[in-house]
């Protein structure tokens, strides 16, 4: 059973209030501004495929730590939960994305309906954007795991080696 960060729990949080905040009063200063509107598709366009390619690479077996079995299996359920985080990540990308295309179809047919629809991609949009700032640090640490078991299992055989 993995155990949860109050850290990341509270950062959640008050991402969460931000996205919330953001999409409410925020709204006014989307409506119409079709420049806006395209940075949002750019961004989150990016991002998608640069979390298509972090996934490709969590995901590939060949990067599996060097050792035993038992090594691979303790890897595996971290391996998994970050996978699954980033493609619930992924999932907000397309959900903005979306919601923004669907504003886009409805403006002119459903006036009343696209402020909802605004107030919604924005509220993805900064959720998405609060949860991203903590990738750079997971695809950090994730390397320097892979360093830290490159260099132990050198010891390791170094000292298999001289014994």
């Amino acid at each position: 059973m993995s155990r949860i960060s109050v850290k990341s729990v509270g950062l959640t949080l008050f991402t969460v209030v931000c996205a919330v905040v953001a999409a409410y009063f925020g709204q006014p200063l989307i409506h119409g501004n079709d420049t806006a509107v395209n940075v949002i598709v750019t961004v989150y366009s990016i991002l998608a495929g640069f979390l298509v390619a972090i996934i490709a690479i969590i995901g590939e077996p060949s990067l599996t730590p060097p050792g035993s079995w038992r090594i691979a299996e303790g890897n595996r359920e971290k391996t998994i939960q970050r996978l699954t985080r980033h493609k619930y990540l992924f999932y907000i990308y397309l959900v903005s994305l979306s919601l923004v295309f669907a504003a886009t179809l409805l403006k002119d047919k459903c006036p009343c309906v696209t402020p909802w629809i605004e107030r919604a991609y924005l509220f993805f949009s900064v959720l998405a954007f609060g949860l991203s700032l903590s990738l750079p640090g997971a695809l950090m640490r994730m390397q320097q795991e892979r360093v830290d078991y490159l260099i132990e299992s050198r010891r390791s055989r170094r000292k298999a080696e001289k014994d």
